[in-house]
């Protein structure tokens, strides 16, 4: 959108340059005119896009589509309200059985909530994560992610407080006979109680054993990034793909794949510097992105090897 905007103007100021050559008052007339058509223009656009961005759904495929204003995946969920908000819903619960979310809306983080889901729609697809949306909306605005807790894991808890269980290993144990009942088929089939499943019996109660521990020694996990900048084989920024890309510290998928379109259609990079000035990641990554990557040249293609054999001469 900038580079349009770049050239749009660029040619404007071309026609006024070549048309003052001809004739200064009819430049200066067309620039007039120019520039009292400009705003009203400028609010249709504005009022056109709107109405575009708010039918975003129609390029994110069915299989992600739940209704007209939600999309969702095996990741995350993603709910619009037209003109107001965004909100983005962790699909999986972790251990915890908590879930995460994180909303944006018009009032507080002061966006066009309806440029947000088209930019959610153009990139929607079955790899991206809450994770993922809320790094992509950190570049416009502030996102905070809130953690769920569900009332879940707390009603187990308070049952199993109310069971009361002795696990001691030492001294004689217990069992309060008042409420246990003798078989009721000892004393015939007619003397049956309408709560036989009540029914206990002394001899299966036994302590149960106590569980025993394996030592088990903890895995060693190591930063693939510290690992990319230990060993030989580096990124090749110029002839690696997206999902390589994405390795690199403060780079996403989504990031990637943006800088992987623009490689294609400017040309390879020159340097790492330029590769920096494309990504736009933060200071703090510059000096680690910079050992991890390499600058390869393009790669070419394999001639099966005739260029380098010599001309048999027969003598």
């Amino acid at each position: 959108m900038y580079r349009r905007g770049q050239t749009f103007f660029g040619s404007i100021i071309a026609i006024y340059i070549g048309l003052y050559f001809v004739s200064p008052q009819i430049a200066n007339f067309c620039l007039a005119v120019f520039f009292i058509l400009l705003i009203p223009a400028l609010i249709l656009r504005y009022f056109f896009m709107d109405s575009l961005y708010k039918g975003s759904i129609s390029i994110v495929p069915k299989r992600f589509v739940f209704n007209k204003n939600t999309i969702y995946n095996e990741h995350c969920t993603v709910k619009y309200f037209q003109d107001e908000k965004i909100v983005v819903l962790d699909n999986v619960a972790n251990k915890k059985l908590e879930k995460r979310t994180f909303t944006i809306t018009k009032e507080k983080n002061k966006v066009n909530v309806n440029k947000c889901w088209n930019e959610v729609c153009k990139i929607f697809d079955a790899f991206i994560s809450l994770d993922s949306l809320a790094s992509f909306y950190s570049y416009e605005t502030k996102v905070d992610i809130i953690t769920i807790k569900s009332t879940t894991g707390k009603d187990f808890a308070k049952k199993d407080n109310d069971i009361k269980i002795d696990s001691t290993n030492t001294g004689a144990k217990f069992v309060e006979m008042g409420a246990i009942q003798p078989d009721p088929y000892s004393r015939g089939l007619e003397h049956q109680r309408p709560y036989d499943e009540k029914f206990v019996n002394i001899d299966n109660i036994h302590q149960a054993e106590k569980t025993r521990e394996r030592d088990i020694e903890a895995p060693q996990f190591i930063d693939l990034s510290d690992a990319l900048d230990a060993g030989p084989n580096k990124i090749d920024v110029n002839n690696s793909g997206a999902d390589e890309i994405a390795v690199l510290p403060g780079i996403n998928i989504v990031m990637a794949k943006k800088i992987v379109e623009y490689r294609a259609a400017n040309g390879l990079f020159k340097d790492a510097d330029d590769f920096i000035k494309v990504a736009n990641v933060k200071e703090h990554f510059i000096s680690k992105i910079k050992s991890m990557i390499v600058i390869g040249e393009p790669k070419k293609a394999d001639n099966g090897g005739d260029d380098d054999q010599g001309r048999i001469v027969d003598i």
